[in-house]
């Protein structure tokens, strides 16, 4: 049975890299799952590394010494090769960051709180500091996570992100039966896109993981699961 999808066949400049998402008969925090994963899609498990994610806006850098070591924080950024990253979704929204030019990469963890706090943003800024990445040869990939038909908030967290994305024509939210629904892919597009990200290189899966259960873990359809997808990252 199949246990993830590949992405980065989807761009033939992305060769360098190897990206997949993990699917529902995986549980991205299960060791033994993800040694199968890795080794069914040619990553190496030994150098694994993630995060204690705690909804932050937080970005632990990668390097050799980091290999393997969990730190608080929701997103994870290197250039070294060989060195798969992962994080752990279950509605949230998985970012990954490509650099084509510089061969560095970066992934994220994205919730309300994440986005509303631009982690996109300064995972981005980490990687100009670190790797002289140009945002406009960054590929950028949103992974499965809830999308806006699904994503049912209070109308105080939408007033909340009013407060940063002032000035918009796109509208970031919906109302649904009387009912306000987030979207966060929208939202962290804006983001991408204001940090000059181009439009064209910013690859949204469209998988919404409420809608798709079936294939993806979700916190709100599942009973507030505790088994997670994984979106994988790694410079070969």
């Amino acid at each position: 049975m199949e246990k993830f999808i590949r992405v980065n066949e989807i761009d033939k400049n992305l060769d360098f890299v190897n990206l997949a998402v993990t699917l529902k008969n995986v549980d991205a925090k299960s060791k033994d799952d993800m040694l199968t994963v890795c080794k069914e899609g040619n990553f190496n498990f030994k150098n694994l590394t993630s995060n204690v994610q705690i909804h932050s806006d937080i970005v632990n850098v990668v390097e050799k010494f980091d290999i393997g070591l969990k730190k608080d924080g929701d997103a994870l950024i290197t250039n070294l090769t060989n060195t798969p990253l992962l994080i752990f979704t279950a509605d949230c929204v998985p970012i990954a960051l490509i650099d084509k030019k510089n061969k560095a990469i970066g992934l994220i963890h994205a919730g309300w709180r994440g986005t509303y706090s631009k982690i996109v943003k300064n995972t981005i800024d980490k990687m100009i500091e670190k790797y002289n990445t140009n945002p406009k040869d960054i590929v950028s990939v949103i992974g499965p996570s809830i999308g806006r038909c699904c994503y049912e908030v209070s109308e105080e967290l939408i007033e909340k992100f009013n407060t940063i994305l002032t000035n918009k024509d796109e509208k970031f939210y919906i109302i649904k039966e009387g009912k306000y629904h987030l979207d966060l892919w929208n939202v962290n597009e804006q983001i991408l896109k204001e940090c000059n990200v181009k439009k064209e290189n910013i690859i949204n899966l469209n998988i919404c993981t409420s809608c798709e259960s079936d294939r993806f873990h979700s916190y709100r359809k599942h009973d507030k699961t505790n088994e997670r997808i994984g979106m994988i990252l790694e410079i070969k």
